[in-house]
């Protein structure tokens, strides 16, 4: 380990680089995109991201689903009360 010596340093700076570059290559920026999406947007990203623009392969799937659930609510009639207790009395 003393015969290394500084060369013990390069060694860490190409893992580095080449972490970083590989991160910066092949994986998608995943900042504000909720928990849902992750899979879509893994299944859905190029090989290559750089150069590719983020609203070509995120599906916004989750917003889709909130509009399906407020129109089948809104077709049978069910309010969104928010807590337990501001709800109507159970009928049993």
């Amino acid at each position: 380990m003393g015969r290394i010596g500084y060369r013990f340093y390069i060694v860490f700076i190409v893992g580095n680089v080449t972490n970083a570059l590989f991160f910066w290559a092949f994986l998608p920026e995943t900042k504000l995109v909720p928990l849902e999406e992750m899979n879509a947007l893994f299944t859905n990203s190029p090989w290559f991201v750089p150069g590719m623009k983020r609203e070509d392969y995120i599906t916004h799937d989750l917003e889709h689903r909130v509009e399906d659930v407020e129109r089948k609510n809104s077709s049978v009639g069910i309010e969104d009360y928010g807590h337990d207790d501001q709800a109507p009395p159970r009928k049993y």
